[in-house]
This record gives C-alpha cells, sequence and structure tokens, in this order.
C-alpha cells in the first residue's frame, strides 16, 4: 500500500507542476510568453478565378520570450470580384534554425474555416463567365514560409507566402488560395 501511494504521489506532483509550468497566463505575467500582434497585406489569388486582388489578414498570438515558435488565431479577407472570403484559422509557426536572433526563415501549418460568397467563377480559361451568387464555407488545411527580420526585440516585419487549399464550395472546386503578404508584428 505504501508504494501505491508513493506512486501516486509522484504522479501528482508530477502533474501538478506540469500544469503549473505550462500555463500561459502565469508565464505571460512572469515574462515566458509574449502576446503577438500582427497585420498583414499583400496579394492573393483563388485558383478558379486567376485574378490577383488584395489580401489582407490581422492575428493575435502567443509565443515564447525567445520566439522560436508562435500559436495565431488568424483572420483574413480577400475578395476578386468574383469570390470573397472571410477566413478564421488557428496557425503554427516554427524557425527552421530554432535560434532566430535578427532573421530568420520560419514555416508555418494551419487550419481554416472560410466563409465564401461565390457571385461568380471562370471557367474554360476565362472564356466562360458562370453566375452562381451563393454563400458556402468549408474548412481546410494551410501551409507557408515566411523571412522575419526582427528590427527590435518587439518589433519585427515579414514576407510570408501562404497555401490555402479550398477545395469544393458551393458545387465549384475553388482550387487554392495563395498569398503573399508582407506582415507588422509587435510582442506586447
Amino acid at each position: 500500500m505504501k508504494k501505491i501511494l508513493f506512486v501516486l504521489a509522484m504522479l501528482c506532483s508530477a502533474t501538478a507542476a506540469a500544469v503549473e509550468w505550462n500555463n500561459p497566463f502565469e508565464g505571460i505575467c512572469a515574462g515566458e510568453y509574449r502576446v503577438i500582434g500582427t497585420l498583414g497585406a499583400g496579394v492573393g489569388k483563388l485558383q478558379i478565378n486567376r485574378d490577383q486582388d488584395t489580401f489582407a489578414y490581422g492575428s493575435v498570438g502567443i509565443t515564447p520570450a525567445i520566439g522560436l515558435w508562435q500559436v495565431e488565431l488568424r483572420y483574413s479577407y480577400f475578395d476578386d470580384g468574383g469570390v470573397s472570403v472571410d477566413q478564421y484559422g488557428v496557425n503554427f509557426k516554427v524557425d527552421f534554425t530554432l535560434n532566430c536572433d535578427v532573421q530568420c526563415l520560419y514555416w508555418m501549418a494551419g487550419w481554416s474555416y472560410g466563409d465564401f460568397s461565390v457571385d461568380t467563377v471562370r471557367r474554360d480559361d476565362r472564356r466562360v463567365i458562370v453566375p452562381v451568387y451563393r454563400d458556402g464555407s468549408d474548412n481546410y488545411w494551410n501551409a507557408g514560409v515566411g523571412y522575419r527580420y526582427m528590427w527590435t526585440r518587439d518589433f519585427d516585419t515579414s514576407i510570408e507566402y501562404n497555401y490555402n487549399d479550398v477545395g469544393r464550395v458551393t458545387d465549384f472546386d475553388l482550387g487554392h488560395l495563395r498569398s503573399l503578404t508582407v506582415n507588422f508584428s509587435y510582442r506586447f
């Protein structure tokens, strides 16, 4: 019985220590984690319409003080005249080198939910425009790469390429949505 109680006490104390160590709110107060806000703007292109237009996004995330990785909640908007989409998602970014000081490359992956308003789509190499005028939604994965430059400990800029695997919405396979953005981030 003493051995069982000893094992239970060890497991409970290890669990309690792990919960305390992984508590992000306490980590933010202690300076181990920082909240990071990002705004980005650039161009996007939906595969079915092949029209390049403005793509914008904003995100709020959490990152360790050393900044090797970042988890973010992201919102983005794209409208090419025929299709508009509001995207909501969760992204995870990791530096390639794991020792980013001033500049670094990073990769990212995530899951997004898109709320689409499809007015028209182009078919057959832009010769036929199909009126749709329907709304739809889809969830899909996304992946990308970026280059970040740290101007100060709190402020950085980055260039980011992102691939969203949209797929079928409102009976049309919209293909993928690609974006290239310039981002401004600040750590609080």
